[in-house]
């Protein structure tokens, strides 16, 4: 019996697009009502035929909306709520989300339940799902999504439906298949797994997100538990939709003025549709050349052909314009080079940046001891231009390496990984974790107002910080951390506690800058009413080496054990308090 996976996924083409895509595009269209009637780029066709006539069946359009799911959305105008669903806010967001999970799930089990090895079918309880998400999203995020899988009908169970990060699913995927090494020559290549110590970066280049994350071969080489977290994963809203958006903010609002765009993006909003659709072709065909000095750049221009109708409704004056700077070619919309540089530059910038800002978090950790190397992949990695400005920043450093089709690496990584979870053996904890408790007070230390007795006559310190992991730590995925406690009250029979996270490596109370609670476990203590608060003793074990934090908790008394799922709350504007 052969031992090979099979990867097998649909390809997507946009409507008038030439290139394929390993996935549908983040879109979907409601109706009157709020539910959902089509998805992905059948979506976006279906939208644009309806405004096409003024949208008289009052439908609703989104897109890139998983970047408005995180609480600190820093662009609310990259996501689009058009329609119906304008001024959308974040449990629309989660409902769009679960919607287009159903469909997935919908059309996975069909297409599954059509298929059979030598005869042998496979039901619903066969599989295991799981779902990527971006390395930068927080707990509360993760668990929003979770929720939107079990509200589209997916298993709510932690072992039949995990989440993987998605720098994480491709650094499984391109240590198992070869690659393209990015240099001068392009040779073929392959990411050094065989070597112990070699480490990786992960630079995953999406639509919304660019993540990024590095791992180190253990001395087991690559197979169960061997690949180890040794970055703190990093990142941020860089995705390609930002130099579309920058297209409209910057060369459309330049070319067109700021007021008559507003005005037409009313009055003929398809037609601004199409002229982005159009920019984002002319985007994928673009290929960087090397400069005298070395340096990549991009010396074609674009030539946007302007559909018919938003020409007709420019002013006279616009027109005039444009057709001069289009060579005397009217109905045409031309972007010098430096123009088209500009745009992605805005992007690839702020990438290099995090890629160095990485560099020097692992270069901390020492010398490498086998192979030091960059892996870009995402949808972004097609673009020649990003892929040679990575190649040209580090290649004197590191070996940078692409896969064959970097677009697939977070879906085959992600199908590797949930058939084998134990390929990743630990995570390095972005925050430091802890619980909010009272301790014995300490004189000249404490502030006064955290004073108070218990029931016991003890003088104890309200809402300090009990670390249970720090920032940076690395957490094997297998490794459980304890802590007991005092229940400092007789008569209580439940109480919460609360889970909070940090930049700070040492925090002293809960409550102090750059500490916020995100999340709170009720723990059962019933076994142990009325007993002196010295006998009763509550055990915590906290998982943090898992994509998402698990925890349980036990009464000594009655050893009762009870597994909490946090409840994980909101931290608004948390970067940059302390230390971040």
């Amino acid at each position: 019996m052969s031992n090979n996976r099979y990867v097998v996924y649909q390809d997507f083409v946009p409507h008038g697009g030439s290139s394929s895509y390993p996935k549908d595009l983040s879109a979907v269209l409601v109706d009157q009502h709020g539910t959902a009637v089509e998805f992905g780029f059948e979506a976006r066709k279906r939208w644009q035929t309806e405004l096409s006539r003024g949208n008289p069946s009052r439908l609703g359009y989104a897109t890139r909306f998983k970047m408005a799911l995180r609480s600190d959305a820093p662009r609310v105008d990259v996501p689009r709520f058009l329609g119906s669903l304008a001024g959308a806010d974040r449990q629309t967001v989660r409902r769009l989300i679960a919607g287009c999970l159903g469909k997935l799930y919908r059309t996975a089990l069909k297409e599954i339940g059509a298929t059979s090895y030598r005869g042998i079918g496979f039901t619903e309880d066969d599989i295991r799902w799981c779902i990527t998400v971006p390395a930068i999203w927080k707990d509360s995020e993760k668990r929003a999504m979770r929720d939107a899988a079990a509200q589209a009908g997916m298993p709510a169970d932690a072992e039949r439906l995990l989440l993987v990060s998605e720098p994480e699913a491709a650094a499984v995927y391109c240590a198992l298949t070869p690659g393209t090494l990015l240099g001068p020559t392009r040779p073929e290549g392959r990411l050094d797994v065989a070597t112990a110590g070699s480490r990786f970066m992960v630079v995953d280049c999406g639509g919304g997100t660019v993540d990024i994350t590095s791992y180190q071969i253990r001395p087991e080489g690559v197979g169960s538990t061997r690949l180890a977290e040794i970055g703190i994963a990093d990142g941020g809203p860089l995705g390609s939709a930002y130099i579309n958006q920058h297209f409209v903010e910057q060369v459309l609002a330049d070319r067109l003025g700021i007021e008559q765009l507003k005005a037409l993006t009313v009055s003929h909003p398809r037609e601004i549709a199409m002229l982005e659709d159009r920019w984002e072709e002319q985007k994928l065909g673009l290929h960087s050349e090397t400069a005298p000095d070395g340096t990549p750049t991009l010396t074609s221009p674009c030539d946007i052909e302007v559909p018919g109708r938003l020409w007709e409704a420019l002013t006279e004056s616009t027109r005039e314009r444009l057709t001069k700077l289009a060579f005397d070619d009217p109905y045409h919309l031309v972007l010098t080079p430096e123009e088209v540089t500009a745009l992605h530059d805005s992007v690839v910038e702020p990438v290099l940046e995090t890629i160095e800002r990485q560099r020097r978090i692992v270069l901390d950790g020492g010398p490498v001891k086998g192979v030091d190397q960059i892996l870009v992949v995402g949808g972004f990695a097609r673009s020649t231009y990003l892929r040679d400005r990575i190649a040209h920043r580090f290649g004197s450093e590191v070996k940078v390496v692409i896969p064959q089709d970097p677009a697939v690496a977070v879906l085959g990584g992600a199908v590797h990984f949930a058939y084998d979870p134990s390929v990743i053996w630990g995570r390095r904890s972005k925050y430091t974790y802890g619980f909010g408790c009272a301790m014995p007070f300490r004189d000249g230390v404490d502030p006064v107002d955290k004073r108070f007795t218990d029931d016991e006559g003890v003088v104890r310190c309200d809402r300090r910080f009990r670390v249970m992991v720090r920032r940076g730590d690395l957490v094997p995925v297998d490794r459980v951390v304890d802590a007991n406690l005092g229940v400092t009250r007789r008569d209580v029979r439940t109480f919460d506690i609360s889970l909070f996270a940090t930049f700070s490596d040492d925090p002293q109370y809960t409550d102090e800058e750059g500490c916020e609670r995100v999340g709170t476990v009720t723990a059962d203590v019933s076994g142990s009413v009325n007993l002196p608060s010295t006998e009763r003793r509550l055990d915590i074990y906290y998982a943090f080496g898992g994509s998402e934090i698990a925890v349980e908790t036990r009464d000594r008394v009655s050893d009762a054990r009870r597994k909490a799922a946090i409840t994980f709350t909101e931290l608004y504007g948390r970067h940059g308090k302390a230390g971040g």
